[in-house]
């Protein structure tokens, strides 16, 4: 389709998608794709476009402005944009080419809050620029070429992209993260042990109190609901997989007494270790 904006040049091209309600409600799909060949006139304003955007700079400079802040797009770089907020981007190059696409659907949001970090932007400088390029191009390639949208496909691509932006905030991770896996780790691996909460806040050079809200704020658990959940599905394991009895088990899984293990099982799971066992046989 001809695109009619300012600074977008004649060769480039525009395509809209309406996906199925099942599809939509099921996949990510793209709204929107487009290859833009761009003049630094081009610059695009928006209070609420309702989707996510995630564009990838093939070649020249750019720009993205959110949260009040500007941040200069070079090539190979990507963004991903929640929509739903106010925001601008556009060239600074006299020729930018990039390729993008608008999506949404069942779990764009919840991908792009964890990508993102409570901002409402997060810009990539990929690993393999040519695979975030490829993805893109070929959900851009369904529509230019084959006329014809495959909404399985498309998830699939979209889902390769936010893999790009997982994997590359995780190759330079904040403190908190780092910390985090490893004690996570630590915790898995010693399961059997008291654990004590001033224990694991001395392993990672923190207090209780503050150890205790930055584990909650990563983990969505205070480090006792984790280490009972860590306990309980442990437990499970050794119930479906074993002939432990219930007081080894309880051992084996951190708990002081055989008692407080069954308490904490069935408070957790709603029946008895005993019946648990039973209902796999």
């Amino acid at each position: 389709m001809r695109v009619h904006e300012k600074g977008v040049l004649p060769e480039s091209n525009l395509y809209f998608h309406t996906p199925s309600e099942t599809d939509r409600k099921l996949l990510l799909i793209p709204s929107s794709c487009g290859h833009y060949f761009c003049n630094d006139t081009y610059h695009v304003a928006r209070v609420d476009y309702g989707n996510f955007l995630l564009l990838f700079v093939k070649t020249g400079n750019g720009y993205v402005y959110v949260d009040g802040r500007k941040t200069i797009l070079s090539e190979n770089d990507a963004f991903l944009l929640d929509c739903y907020h106010q925001h601008s981007y556009g060239s600074l190059s006299s020729l930018m080419e990039i390729l993008w696409i608008h999506f949404g659907g069942a779990m764009a949001r919840s991908y792009f809050d964890v990508i993102a970090r409570g901002a409402n932007c997060a810009v990539l400088s990929p690993r393999d620029p040519q695979n975030v390029y490829n993805n893109i191009y070929n959900i851009y390639e369904q529509f230019h070429e084959k006329k014809f949208a495959n909404d399985v496909l498309n998830n699939k691509y979209i889902v390769n992209l936010l893999t790009e932006f997982l994997l590359g905030n995780s190759l330079v991770p904040d403190r908190k993260n780092a910390i985090r896996e490893d004690l996570l780790a630590y915790i898995t691996e010693n399961i059997q042990l008291p654990l004590r909460l001033e224990d694991l806040a001395a392993r990672v050079a923190l207090s209780p109190y503050y150890f205790t809200r930055q584990f909650k704020k990563e983990t969505g658990y205070t480090p006792h609901q984790y280490l009972l959940v860590a306990r309980i599905n442990a437990a499970k394991h050794f119930l479906k997989n074993t002939t432990l009895s219930n007081k080894e088990i309880a051992f084996a899984c951190g708990f002081s007494s055989e008692s407080g293990f069954c308490i904490a099982f069935k408070r957790m799971v709603k029946t008895s270790p005993m019946t648990y066992r039973g209902s796999l046989s």
